[in-house]
């Protein structure tokens, strides 16, 4: 990972809380879902000028939760201030970050990170670690090919949820109406 990308840390934001700080939106751990879902950030006041400029989210940023499962997200929106136990992946040139992002969420790479941080009784990665891990990457072309077709995949998945979810709430909402026409009688 070390010749593809600079891989830092997260902030340890509890240091730079105060009451009549600037308002952040803070990526902590929950912000990053699985399929590459980046929201519900936290909102915190901050003392700004403390903080360094390679904890704010920068477009295309991979970042990766650091504790077992290692979700990953890509970044898209710039300015967030990015929590402790988040690794921060910035790519070099000619690596693209759709696929990076996808290709962390790989069984081999898991199974690396769960090898190299298994002696812990919950995995987690360390920056080292994650600086360590061993990647199949492509040529440029064919990441960008394969990070497209990967993000309409997850797409996909993120419609099919919708659906099946929709279809749990129908499927209750009639069994609740037989049990209000029951109470009826």
């Amino acid at each position: 990972m070390y010749k593809i990308a600079e891989v830092l840390s997260g902030l340890s934001y509890r240091r730079y809380l105060a009451d009549d700080g600037e308002e952040f939106e803070v990526v902590v751990q929950r912000s990053i879902k699985k399929d590459g879902i980046l929201d519900d950030f936290e909102r915190l006041r901050m003392m700004s000028g403390s903080i360094k400029p390679h904890h704010f989210t920068r477009k295309n940023d991979v970042l990766m939760k650091m504790p077992y499962p290692y979700d990953v997200a890509c970044v898209s929106r710039e300015g967030l201030v990015i929590s402790d136990r988040i690794a921060i992946i910035r790519l070099k040139e000619g690596f693209d970050p759709s696929f990076i992002a996808h290709l962390l969420t790989n069984a081999h790479v898991k199974k690396q990170l769960y090898e190299l941080s298994s002696t812990e009784r919950i995995p987690h990665a360390s920056i080292r670690q994650i600086r360590e891990l061993e990647l199949a990457v492509p040529d440029y072309e064919t990441q960008k090919r394969y990070g497209e077709l990967l993000d309409l995949i997850n797409r996909k998945v993120a419609e099919d949820l919708k659906v099946v979810d929709y279809d749990r709430n129908l499927k209750e909402g009639i069994l609740n109406k037989l049990w209000g026409e029951a109470d009826e009688r």
